[in-house]
């Protein structure tokens, strides 16, 4: 609860400092800081985000390469009685011979690699785990060395306002007496940590860097031992059943020289070819003169007993067709076109639209420097009291760095040092 408190006390200066009506100090010394930890803390959330995703992708590549050599097996091995592939093919008997080889080297890998991902996870993941928690405590720090600058900021803006005030009643030489002492504890407040920060966090970033680089060094070393653990158990598969190619085209015409004409003749059955519609196939046998189906004698047929007799063996006899619509039914009149559709064929089309306006550039921006300014790190600009400078990039807020332009250099600079040209 004391803490609520605190902060409904403190929002009234917070939303008037954002909008320009309450004084806001800075320090650009701890702000330099303040920066580069915020730095430290990203890569370190990163860090621990890529060596876990490291360890994840090794156990499933090993897990794929499990599965992979069980599938590989069942596909050479078809159901019992069928036929048997190593006596009808007898190139292939090598491979069959191999699959359970390769699927026991892939599990003898896995257990061989475990040791070495665990030692990733307690040698590389937890320590940079521990170093993250140390970086929290210190945000806790500098959070509560901000909340001490909005409350040194607060009582000096109230004590301001009220030894400026020129008649002062009995209540308000009380206050100013209470706000003295307030801005006393306050200000001590904010120097004993703003001071505490400035000091200590870059001896801290200097030890945080001399902890990291053991870390990268035993990360390579143990990325190495996998890879080498993985070339000897593949190498010993290898060893005495296949010839390992020299370069990845030996490989390839290694591969192609073996397949043969298998992709030609697999692409030459019908049963891998796309399936023709029952219409088609009807179509097709017509036009080739043949029929599927049993019919009946046509019309035609029936029509050349002239004496008679009967050439058909069956007693059944056709009836003629219907005369064609044709002969009963009057022509159509012949078409007119309608007086409007020629009007409408000569009718010109719209005019088109006119040309877009080009879009006016955005005027340049200058401001003017109210301060010097020395660069305190690389891609910094800096600059001397009264330098015009080009605005590149700026946000809302003066308490921010922005990006500028001077004498054909550009470079941050902190807001705060300038003012509207």
């Amino acid at each position: 609860m004391k803490g609520i408190a605190k902060a409904i006390k403190r929002t009234p200066h917070l939303m008037t400092s954002k909008v320009g009506m309450s004084k806001k100090s800075n320090d650009p010394e701890f702000d330099e800081y303040h920066r580069k930890f915020t730095s430290m803390e990203s890569s370190i959330e990163k860090l621990l985000k890529d060596t876990k995703a490291y360890s994840e992708n090794v156990n499933t590549m090993l897990q794929s390469g499990q599965q992979w050599s069980i599938h590989f097996a069942n596909i050479f091995r078809p159901l019992s009685g069928e036929f048997d592939i190593a006596e009808k093919h007898p190139a292939a008997g090598n491979t069959l011979q191999n699959t359970d080889i390769y699927q026991a080297t892939m599990e003898e890998l896995k257990e061989a690699l475990a040791p070495e991902l665990e030692l990733i996870q307690t040698k590389i993941y937890a320590p940079a785990k521990e170093l993250q928690g140390i970086l929290k405590q210190i945000r806790k720090t500098i959070t509560k060395r901000d909340h001490k600058l909005t409350d040194f900021d607060r009582f000096t803006n109230s004590l301001t306002k009220l030894r400026d005030k020129k008649e002062k009643s009995l209540s308000d030489e009380k206050n100013l007496f209470k706000l003295e002492q307030e801005y006393e504890v306050a200000s001590n407040e904010y120097e004993h940590y703003n001071n505490m920060l400035k000091t200590e966090m870059p001896q801290f970033m200097v030890l945080a860097t001399q902890f990291i680089d053991p870390l990268f060094h035993s990360f390579y070393y143990m990325q190495l031992n996998i890879f080498y653990i993985m070339v000897e158990k593949l190498q010993g598969f290898a060893d005495g059943k296949y010839t390992v190619p020299e370069n990845t085209q030996q490989m390839l015409d290694e591969y192609h020289e073996r397949l043969g004409e298998s992709q030609e003749q697999v692409e030459g059955l019908g049963i891998t070819k796309r399936i023709t519609s029952t219409a088609k196939m009807m179509a097709t046998a017509r036009a080739g003169g043949g029929s599927t189906l049993g019919r009946a004698n046509t019309s035609a047929s029936t029509s050349t007993n002239v004496s008679g007799v009967s050439r058909s063996t069956s007693s059944f006899v056709k009836k003629p067709p219907p005369p064609p619509p044709s002969a009963t039914t009057a022509a159509p009149p012949p078409y007119s076109p309608a007086p409007s559709s020629l009007a409408t064929a000569t009718k010109r089309a719209p005019p088109p639209p006119p040309p877009l306006k080009p879009k006016p550039k955005p005027a340049v921006q200058y401001v003017v420097a109210l301060y010097d300014f020395q660069a305190q790190a690389d891609g910094d600009l800096d600059f001397m009291t009264g330098d015009r400078i080009e605005i590149v990039e700026r946000t809302p807020s003066q308490e921010d760095w922005w990006t500028g332009k001077l004498n054909g250099r550009q470079g941050v600079f902190p807001g705060n040092y300038v003012q509207e040209a």
